[in-house]
């Protein structure tokens, strides 16, 4: 059982932004409360000259009509406090919105003020990247190539939803391969379900009719499992708190799995139903190669029929009480992430159940 560390603010892929407002050049006031349901890309002047972002900001303009087929913004975020920031007002940029920030903002991202940096972020204000480049034109371009790739969805209307939260880019692509190598170079067993027996006591059960898969559990001490629980307190834990109002303090094991195209899946379950594991309250399922197979999707029957196949890097956290499964691989070979998170109440229960007469936690499920 692993301690999750509270996050740390790095501006990297996958994080949330640092909370930033301030007023737009038009005294309207501006927030990423706003900016929410846009991507956007966002240039940090901070105290620098508008000679210093002029040219960065005229690359972007000339691509102004293509952000708003994106249905993103552009915009330029200047301290109000700065020397320059009368300037900016007085000649302000063309084809983005400047706003005027608080100084405390730029310490915030990191920034150091020797010359302007470019963020992209996504409609929930998660980082998806920080733009390098050699040129003003190739990190315009570059960003918007990262805006028009960021995940999306047409717009419908929804009848019975799954109350499930789906998280793009918790991991990058080297680092899914890089636990796929792990895997594939590691001792991997036939994945079990925690289950009881005639007299109550909790075991580790193989029943190939219910499961099918192999699984490796990653030591948490580990390099690749250290980077994991980064991930995921980085990224996964401020969405859940945002969503379920829960603060998750604690994760189980953390197992890459395998299903084959031999008919590889995990048949109708609960994650918590055993007595032995009731102290999951949410479970993690993250895709590492998506793209590689076909088939093994994740299901909640008791919502709809919809089918969820998360890209490579996505993951969909749930509750350990919903009715799930992942479907056959037919083709290729389906690798997952998966592991269960819980808060202090949970913990303070799982310790109970250990001092319980044969009270083994059991093995992990997830699909």
């Amino acid at each position: 059982m692993t301690t999750v560390a509270p996050p740390r603010l790095r501006i990297r892929g996958g994080n949330r932004a640092p909370f930033s407002y301030g007023m737009t050049g038009d005294q309207v006031f501006y927030s990423f409360e706003a900016q929410a349901g846009r991507p956007a890309a966002l240039i940090l002047a901070g105290r620098l000259p508008p000679s210093a972002t002029a040219s960065l900001a005229g690359a972007f303009g000339l691509h102004a009509a293509e952000f708003a087929r994106c249905g993103a913004d552009v915009l330029l975020l200047i301290d109000a406090q700065g020397p320059y920031a009368q300037d900016y007002m007085a000649n302000p940029p063309q084809s983005l919105q400047a706003v005027y920030c608080p100084p405390e903002i730029f310490h915030a991202w990191g920034f150091d003020s020797q010359a302007p940096s470019v963020v992209v972020t996504d409609r929930n204000v998660r980082v998806l990247a920080a733009i390098d480049g050699d040129g003003e034109k190739a990190i315009a371009e570059a960003a918007l190539a990262c805006v028009a790739a960021a995940p999306a969805e047409a717009p419908r209307d929804v009848f019975m939803p799954a109350p499930v939260l789906l998280i793009p880019n918790i991991f990058s692509p080297d680092f899914c391969r890089a636990l796929i190598d792990h895997f594939e170079g590691s001792v991997h067993t036939t994945g079990g379900m925690a289950s009881i027996d005639k007299r109550g006591h909790a075991i580790h059960k193989i029943d190939e009719s219910k499961k099918k898969r192999e699984d490796y559990i990653l030591p948490p001490d580990n390099p690749l499992g250290e980077r994991v629980l980064e991930a995921l307190s980085l990224i996964c834990l401020p969405e859940m708190k945002k969503a379920f109002q829960c603060d998750i303090s604690h994760i189980d094991r953390i197992i890459i799995a395998r299903y084959d195209d031999t008919g590889g899946y995990f048949r109708r379950h609960r994650d918590n139903s055993s007595p032995s594991v009731a102290f999951r309250q949410f479970a993690l399922s993250l895709n590492l190669n998506s793209e590689e197979y076909e088939g093994g999707y994740l299901l909640f029957p008791e919502y709809n029929a919809h089918r969820y196949k998360p890209e490579r890097g996505a993951g969909v956290i749930f509750s350990a009480s919903l009715l799930h499964e992942a479907t056959p691989v037919i083709k290729g070979r389906r690798y997952t992430l998966l592991t269960f998170l819980h808060n202090a109440e949970g913990e303070a229960r799982r310790l109970a159940l250990m001092r319980w007469p044969n009270g083994e936690t059991g093995a992990l499920g997830g699909a």
